[in-house]
């Protein structure tokens, strides 16, 4: 069609969003130092029941997060949340983030071993990397709280403002 231009759609799997949902609950309550149930990560963050344990299993694995079975048990982060990036649980749900195959894919590649795109793609997701490294678990959280209030201010990139996407 003349006159669009195709968008690249920078989103979280499905895998990734969910992860980041229920880190977001289990830091809400990481100050009280209680457990908190997997169906309560499921009310909160509307993550799918048949995906919650195996994304809070992903938490753990990455040691993120600690269970305890029993009445008194669930999941807990093993640390303090702002001592946990959105690309540590990221990578915990999604596995590295970095390239790992040519950024043209199957297109001819001229030269043996980098395509033309090589270095600016790397550089790219070396940014990515850093930026999702400097944003702190606690910080998603505060922010997830105000949006929950409606006291945050919503930027005019939102998707959301126009019921389109950007």
């Amino acid at each position: 069609m003349a006159g669009t231009v195709p968008r690249v759609d920078m989103t979280l799997s499905k895998r990734g969003d969910y992860a980041v949902r229920s880190a977001i609950a289990l830091a809400r309550r990481y100050t009280a130092g209680d457990y908190y149930k997997v169906r309560q990560v499921i009310a909160e963050m509307q993550v799918p029941a048949t995906y919650a344990s195996q994304i809070l299993a992903d938490l753990i694995r990455a040691g993120l997060a600690v269970s305890r079975a029993g009445k008194s048990g669930g999941y807990r982060l093993t640390r303090s949340p702002d001592d946990i990036t959105v690309l540590d649980i990221i990578e915990a749900a999604e596995g590295p983030l970095r390239a790992e195959r040519c950024a043209l894919g199957e297109g001819p590649c001229r030269w043996e071993s980098v395509c033309p795109l090589h270095d600016t793609w790397i550089s790219a997701t070396d940014s990515l990397r850093e930026t999702l490294s400097l944003v702190t678990l606690s910080a998603l959280a505060r922010q997830d709280a105000l949006l929950e209030t409606g006291t945050a201010s919503i930027p005019s990139t939102s998707h959301r403002l126009s019921g389109r996407r950007i």
